[in-house]
């Protein structure tokens, strides 16, 4: 377990997964630029069954509270194959836990703990252009962009063109 201030990072148990179902599956609660997709509870118990979330390209974790609430979750996993990188990706479920700085928490948190237990040189962020709240999370933890994928994501009717952040390891280390 990552522990921050007020959040805490973990892995998914299996006494997760019904109120996870419901959290995933709440379009409304997947803001404007997470695709909208609906996932069987089938699906996510399979998917849990087979490695927790956690295989060789990809890792997914619960953001949750100190009294262990589930408020978002973060992942990360090889986007580019021949990148010495992982692309992350996190999301806090409710609107009511917006904006409290757990998101920002959160990835500090995991990007130390991938630097500190992988030998991955970079890290990743695909943010829409329009995510103003999103990049500034990224550039408080010391994320740089790096630039543009024109109309590179779909998302609830729209293409959305998708800036790229990415965070060293020298730079990390300096932070």
């Amino acid at each position: 377990m990552l522990k921050g201030s007020n959040i805490c990072i973990r892995t998914i148990k299996e006494a997760d997964l019904e109120v996870l179902f419901d959290l995933l599956n709440d379009i409304d609660s997947q803001g404007e630029f997470l695709p909208a997709t609906l996932t069987s509870e089938n699906k996510l118990r399979s998917q849990y069954a087979e490695n927790g979330f956690i295989s060789g390209r990809s890792e997914q974790y619960l953001i949750t509270s100190t009294e262990d609430e589930i408020i978002g979750s973060i992942w990360s996993f090889k986007s580019v194959p021949y990148f010495d990188a992982l692309e992350i990706g996190y999301h806090i479920f409710k609107g009511k836990h917006r904006g409290k700085g757990y998101a920002t928490q959160a990835l500090g948190l995991f990007c130390d703990y991938i630097f500190q237990s992988t030998q991955v040189n970079r890290l990743e962020l695909r943010i829409a252009t329009e995510n103003s709240p999103s990049e500034k999370i990224a550039i408080r933890q010391g994320f740089k962009l790096e630039g543009t994928h024109r109309e590179a994501a779909y998302s609830k009717g729209k293409l959305h063109d998708m800036h790229t952040y990415a965070l060293l390891r020298r730079q990390w280390q300096v932070g």
